[in-house]
């Protein structure tokens, strides 16, 4: 278990700022973003002072993910070799 004892503070304290800079986070971020963000720090800021313990997520093995979601990561790119020779 990770224990950050100071994170929930963090938390707090970001999702007040969005909050009170509402109009600047529509104006920098369009509207669909700055929605997005100031849904999740509404919901979230009560949930801060609530106690926590483990969690584990789980995703059902036949479950995709809604369309155009990061369900999954693409495999990296391993560096091409090119060797050419001389004739």
């Amino acid at each position: 278990m990770d224990e950050r004892p100071a994170e929930p503070a963090l938390w707090e304290r970001l999702y007040r700022l969005w909050i009170a800079h509402a109009d600047d986070l529509h104006s920098e971020l369009g509207q669909a973003q700055a929605q997005n963000m100031l849904h999740e720090a509404h919901q979230m800021l009560p949930a801060l002072g609530s106690p926590r313990g483990p969690v584990a997520l789980r995703r059902p093995a036949r479950s995709p993910a809604a369309p155009g979601a990061a369900d999954t990561m693409t495999r990296p790119r391993r560096p091409t070799t090119v060797v050419r020779t001389v004739q």
